[in-house]
């Protein structure tokens, strides 16, 4: 057994092996294209760049599906919402912590209201937020714009 070099992905792999480890390229039809083209030299050997354009001489390799497979890995925000799913399909929805039932305000965001109101009051538009909250952001918003609007 000897390490040769793919033909597909140029790496190492085993002589024996029936395709390759690591792009899936057959060997078995391309030792016996090798050997068909060493039989007639007149044909001219084309030159691979990839994986694009396909060769449909060539037939794709087939991976199993392996009996053991390992956990998906997904952002935060998708594993969330599929928490907040499951939740509202077992009646286990969350409720709201105001009185009212509205949404209440995060702490960053009422820090950021108050810095920069110009940017962060449109998230008090988000489905949730009551008329109070949303009139005492875009009220400070009108209140700086007016301060800053006056003659010194």
């Amino acid at each position: 057994m000897a390490l040769i070099e793919c033909y597909e992905c140029k790496r190492s792999i085993s002589s024996e092996a029936l395709a390759c480890i690591h792009c899936g390229a057959p060997m078995a039809e391309h030792a016996a294209l090798q050997a068909q083209s060493a039989a007639s030299p007149a044909q001219t050997s084309t030159i691979s760049f990839g994986s694009l354009p396909r060769d449909k001489a060539v037939p794709e390799a087939f991976v199993p599906p392996q009996a053991e497979s390992l956990p998906k890995v997904m952002p935060a925000a998708a594993g969330r919402r599929r928490r907040q799913q499951a939740a509202e399909q077992t009646g286990q929805a969350q409720q709201p912590v105001n009185a009212d039932g509205s949404r209440p305000v995060e702490g960053w965001l009422k820090i950021m209201v108050f810095l920069l109101p110009a940017f962060f009051v449109w998230f008090l538009l988000r489905n949730g937020h009551s008329s109070k909250q949303r009139l005492l952001g875009f009220g400070w918003l009108g209140l700086l714009i007016l301060a800053s609007s006056l003659p010194k």
